[in-house]
């Protein structure tokens, strides 16, 4: 009974902390930088962590997504929502 109650509070408090990420084909976004995604110490401290924009081209139901530079117009690799965020202008 008390873990019971224990574990719905600990998810009470963690749902109230998470943000739902979910991106339509056209939005557009950021995505986190390589070597911030990798966990691999980048070259500074003070360089950007995100980069983009980039547009949504396709949407998986798994949570992956296929994004196109709007600079470049480049196809990238299948990213994950968690590394991404949404782009205003």
């Amino acid at each position: 009974m008390r873990t019971s109650l224990y574990h719905k509070t600990v998810a009470q408090a963690y749902n109230r902390t998470v943000k739902p990420r979910s991106f339509k084909q056209g939005d557009l976004v950021l995505k986190v930088v390589e070597h911030v995604r990798r966990q691999v110490s980048g070259p500074s401290k003070f360089d950007p962590q995100w980069e983009g924009p980039f547009t949504v081209k396709e949407a998986y139901s798994s949570g992956y997504y296929r994004l196109v530079s709007v600079r470049e117009g480049t196809l990238t690799d299948p990213i994950n929502g968690k590394c991404l965020k949404p782009y205003y202008c």
